[in-house]
């Protein structure tokens, strides 16, 4: 897989191999696609390799922004290329992490995507990965119009990848998961996280009050802190709780947490 990009091709067979959807991997650009596509085998592999357990995980809800904006103005089509470049990061942004314990991409929702981590250091720096995968597609997308032979107005350029530009608010709630049919986690804690992702407006990672609780005693080794983000209701928790971002530590700035 070196320098052989023929096996990169065959974007039919590896989206049969991957089980990913039909022309996933035929708009991103062939030196492009080699990183991703070796991330994501990386990524199955490991899934084939790993036995999951019912148990406690953080279950992280990646969002596409403005998506339905851009569906809008540009169409169908092109709302489709911008929603298959950000599920593809997704997934190969695990790939490029050094995993420490159990991680799993567990299906995509329309434009969103759902993961399972049993370490938050790995949800972490998968975080900070998916937001520079991001950003280097976004960069790919004038180039990948001209390859595509979209037409556009050249003086519209600079306004149409502005608009394409792929961010994603990303939430992480704990919880205890079981699997159906081993593919489709189901618990009552992964309802909770599709109910309260909507209230993280900004592309920081944001936590749930059960993550910070988990994760205190790891912000000061990780140059972390807790920014409170606004009190919701969880369904079945029976109160509301505060949520959170999670951001680099500022200088002599205490935790937004400390008294929670």
């Amino acid at each position: 897989m070196d320098n052989d990009f023929s096996f990169y091709d065959d974007v039919a067979g590896l989206e049969r191999y991957l089980n990913l959807p039909l022309d996933s991997l035929r708009n991103i650009p062939i030196y492009a696609r080699k990183p991703a596509v070796d991330a994501i085998i990386k990524v199955k592999e490991m899934e084939k390799t790993s036995l999951f357990r019912p148990g406690l995980y953080y279950i992280v809800l990646a969002d596409l922004c403005a998506n339905t904006a851009f569906n809008a103005k540009y169409g169908d089509a092109e709302g489709d290329v911008r929603t298959e470049w950000f599920q593809t990061a997704a997934i190969q942004s695990i790939g490029e992490i050094a995993v420490r314990n159990y991680v799993a991409f567990s299906k995509t929702i329309g434009d969103a995507a759902l993961l399972i981590f049993s370490s938050f250091q790995d949800v972490y720096e998968w975080s900070g990965t998916f937001s520079r995968n991001l950003e280097a597609m976004t960069d790919e997308y004038s180039e990948n119009l001209d390859i595509r032979g979209v037409d556009y107005e050249e003086d519209q350029l600079e306004q149409r990848v502005q608009d394409f530009r792929l961010r994603a608010r990303r939430l992480v709630h704990l919880g205890e998961v079981s699997y159906k049919d081993h593919s489709d986690p189901l618990s009552l804690a992964v309802s909770q996280t599709f109910k309260i992702e909507k209230s993280f407006s900004e592309t920081d990672l944001g936590c749930t009050q059960a993550v910070a609780d988990a994760i205190r005693p790891k912000l000061s080794e990780l140059g972390l802190e807790l920014q409170k983000n606004k009190i919701v209701e969880i369904p079945g928790i029976g109160e509301n709780i505060m949520t959170y971002y999670i951001r680099k530590r500022t200088a002599n700035k205490p935790d937004a947490g400390a008294d929670e």
